[in-house]
């Protein structure tokens, strides 16, 4: 299973923001199906990845990302793909994941492809 963020629960496309999502799509890179799970960190990086692992998330897909998530899910044994800060839809993800089109985020990648970005949470939750 891959954890893709999402700003609404109806969205199709990546969102920019990663521990402040308030939905993960939930998709299964067998079928291609997919369903959205609220975040249940949201506003917190670290609780975020959590969530992702508790969901059975194997990998993970982003636009913005910090390193102290990173680290959290790397150590969790969770894969972290670039979306290289392009809007890819879920249908996108599915195609480049089949093709093993994704870069690979590494310890020894990690500062040349993180990037926490400056959004804020869009989420109604309790960690602002």
């Amino acid at each position: 299973m891959i954890a893709i963020p999402l700003e609404e629960e109806n969205a199709t496309t990546i969102s920019d923001l990663f521990g402040n999502a308030p939905y993960f799509a939930i998709l299964n890179p067998e079928s291609g199906y997919f369903k959205v799970k609220e975040n249940k960190g949201c506003g917190n990086g670290i609780e975020t990845a959590q969530c992702i692992k508790d969901l059975g998330a194997k990998s993970t897909v982003f636009y913005h990302m910090g390193e102290g998530v990173f680290n959290h899910l790397n150590e969790n044994g969770v894969k972290v793909y670039s979306s290289s800060s392009v809007y890819l839809t879920i249908e996108e993800i599915y195609r480049k994941i089949l093709k093993n089109n994704f870069k690979l985020v590494t310890p020894s990648n990690a500062d040349n492809l993180l990037n926490p970005g400056t959004t804020s949470c869009s989420c109604e939750c309790s960690n602002n």
